[in-house]
């Protein structure tokens, strides 16, 4: 009989220990499978089963607070790889402005998809239509807003990307140089934009 409430007492502590630590293995974990889907992802750009195999790993980390912006931007980046616009578009629409890395990252993206589809379809005009729309509002979002050092500089590489699918490269490449004399202490950045 003691060795049966001995066992159910030490069952009951290792319960509780174990449940105390659950959420941070299960953090751990998560990062773990993270990082390698993000290394299939990117070690086998061209390998659709790799890629594949990292959507379901991605899939599978959405749980994860902690890496939880992270995980929407691989699954978005694979979803655009993968040419699987429509679950891309469904699946930025169905997440929260909050869940993305930065704020104006929703609507970019919603975006993105729409652009892509029509760029599917072969639908340049519909595309570069889009594509500025995009541009103009990433310009007011910059604008209006004080990015952080880190946003600042995602948002104009986001912004000079775009710009690239329908601004000839001198046209960009003069902005570029304006905005090295408007931000001088970013010029070093500026000139890793230039085309």
């Amino acid at each position: 009989m003691t060795r049966l409430v001995s066992s159910a007492i030490f069952l009951i502590i290792q319960f509780q220990f174990y449940s105390c630590h659950i959420p941070h293995d299960r953090e751990i974990i998560c990062y773990g499978n993270f990082k390698i889907a993000r290394d299939l992802a990117y070690k086998n750009p061209a390998n659709t089963f790799a890629l594949d195999s990292a959507l379901i790993i991605v899939n599978n980390c959405m749980q994860c607070d902690s890496i939880k912006r992270e995980v929407v931007d691989l699954k978005i980046r694979l979803l655009i790889t993968l040419g699987k616009l429509n679950e891309g578009s469904e699946f930025v629409n169905s997440m929260q402005a909050s869940e993305f890395m930065y704020p104006y990252k929703k609507k970019l993206n919603q975006n993105n998809f729409i652009a892509l589809n029509f760029a599917f379809i072969k639908d340049t005009i519909s595309r570069d239509k889009i594509f500025r729309e995009m541009t103009t509002d990433l310009e007011q979002y910059i604008n209006n807003n004080s990015p952080n050092s880190k946003e600042f500089q995602e948002a104009y590489l986001d912004l000079f990307t775009l710009k690239g699918n329908f601004t000839d490269s001198m046209e960009i490449n003069r902005e570029i140089d304006s905005l090295k004399i408007k931000y001088p202490s970013d010029a070093t950045f500026f000139d890793f934009l230039k085309l």
